[in-house]
């Protein structure tokens, strides 16, 4: 019987899992969405049981699509959402719903790392103090909830808890490890000094792993729950961005990656740690590799948000030709897509969108174009901040639903100068996620090798001279925007703050 590998992943609204063969073939493939909680303004929770749930719908669901027996699975591996803070008491109950990185409540709590030890989070970890990570999560509920804590007798991320039902082992991968601000990026260990800085127990950062390391077999419960072999290995597993990376076939130092959905974020693959104030450092799944790059706002979502509000006759199809149909730099008008704030590189919640330059001869299809030139200068910001932090780039390999336009594609190529290699049908982090299970249980000897092919041919894209040129005089009035507005920002968001107090 064939051998097959189960990968899952649990997104931040959706979990999806993978069947392949230890030659990276696909069979089979299911998701299954849950609910997010926004209990009042920048607060975003999620109830770890529908995790589970998930994750027990799409292995059943990717089973019986495949008619596969569950002794052909060899191993599992998984990946989530990273920094999705997650505790269990002492008898494995959840203490409260898990604080997601979207959540925003911690933000005094990041404004005490970055006074009393900014240097040394960054110098250590590659990252600036910000409410999206677990760390300054921790110090909010020692302030605001110390009984959760006090009940607390393993915190985990997304992927730990996953694993943790699998198994019954707390442990975390190096790379979703890696995104926390306690990780010393160079060592790949927990940082006592940090942790100790922050104030916070020990026995809440759990012992780690390599991605590939078999950290137990599924238990007897957990088996039963999805049809499978009770002592089937599990891997550590990956975040679900650098599991990403590996299922596209960044394997190499100067690949990048970009995945672009809703949001978007890309990464450049190092093999040394790269720090940067305005950039994310953390491990790739691949042992002794680096990423660095950010997370953005802007993807989709600025499309979907055009369509709705300059074009709501038109469909996607309509609307990227309609894009097309402008000429480069939309008629000078620049849009900043900060329709919800920005992560990366300005790490900024009071951020807003803004189209600059309009006059009258502005139309709607030089308003579409720039929403889409607005999304790539995003990229090309974070992609110039890995640059200036030693990144050296030779391609961007890009995925996701916003890279079927054959517009989008060609404007990033053009506003970043580099060659874009599409892979818009690649099957994402669970694909890579069966992978490091293959490798972990010995079914794949080169790992770097087979996900490089098992990626497939991309289509490529590269850039157009005249339009990089001219792309590049608008990049740096985008680049000059956001500090000019920073003040006006926070201005604004005062008083809408004071409005919603008043009402």
């Amino acid at each position: 019987m064939e051998p097959l590998l189960l990968g899952i992943d649990v997104g931040t609204s959706t979990v999806k899992a993978v069947l392949v063969t230890p030659q990276g073939v696909l069979r089979a493939t299911a998701h299954a969405a849950y609910d997010t909680m926004h209990l009042r303004p920048g607060w975003v929770e999620q109830n770890p049981q529908d995790w589970w749930d998930g994750v027990v719908a799409v292995t059943r669901a990717v089973m019986q699509q495949a008619s596969a027996d569950p002794v052909q699975v060899k191993g599992i591996g998984a990946s989530g959402q990273g920094c999705a803070l997650t505790l269990l008491d002492e008898h494995d109950n959840i203490v409260r719903p898990a604080i997601t990185a979207m959540d925003s409540r911690s933000e005094r709590q990041s404004q005490q790392m970055r006074d009393c030890c900014a240097e040394d989070v960054l110098a250590l970890s590659g990252k600036q103090p910000a409410p999206y990570n677990a760390d300054p999560t921790l110090m909010w509920l020692a302030e605001h909830e110390p009984e959760s804590l006090a009940r607390t007798r393993i915190n985990l991320t997304t992927t730990g808890y996953i694993n943790y039902k699998l198994t019954g082992q707390p442990v975390e991968n190096v790379s979703d490890a890696s995104i926390l601000f306690a990780f010393d990026l160079a060592r790949g260990e927990w940082s006592e000094a940090l942790i100790a800085e922050f104030g916070l127990p020990r026995h809440l950062y759990p012992r780690l792993a390599a991605c590939t390391e078999v950290i137990g077999g599924l238990t007897d419960e957990a088996a039963a729950a999805l049809g499978l072999r009770a002592g089937t290995p599990v891997v550590a597993g990956g975040e679900d961005t650098s599991s990403s990376g590996l299922a596209m076939g960044v394997v190499r130092a100067g690949q990048a990656f970009l995945s672009m959905g809703t949001a978007s974020t890309l990464y450049v693959l190092q093999d040394e740690p790269a720090y940067h104030p305005q950039a994310i450092a953390f491990r790739h799944v691949l042992p002794g590799k680096t990423l660095i790059g950010g997370s953005m706002v802007a993807g989709g979502a600025a499309l979907k948000w055009a369509q709705k509000a300059i074009a709501p006759d038109l469909d996607y199809d309509a609307l990227s030709a309609l894009a097309a149909s402008s000429p480069p730099g939309a008629d000078g008008v620049i849009f900043l897509p900060y329709l919800s704030g920005e992560l990366q590189p300005i790490h900024d919640g009071h951020a807003r969108a803004v189209f600059f330059g309009m006059s009258l001869s502005t139309r709607r299809e030089h308003l579409v174009r720039a929403v889409i030139e607005g999304t790539a200068y995003a990229i090309a910001h974070n992609l110039s901040v890995a640059k200036d932090a030693g990144a050296q780039v030779h391609e961007i390999r890009a995925a996701g639903g916003p890279m079927r336009s054959v517009i989008w594609r060609q404007i990033i190529a053009d506003v970043t100068g580099c060659e874009v290699a599409v892979l818009a049908d690649n099957p994402g982090a669970p694909f890579g996620d069966a992978l490091l299970a293959g490798a972990g249980v010995g079914l794949i000897d080169d790992l770097p090798g087979l996900a490089s092919r098992a990626a497939g041919e991309p289509a490529i894209y590269t850039p157009d001279p005249a339009a990089f040129e001219r792309y590049q005089r608008l990049f740096a009035i985008y680049r000059d925007l956001y500090p000019a507005l920073k003040p006006h920002y926070d201005r604004l968001m005062a008083v809408s703050e004071a409005a919603e107090t008043s009402a």
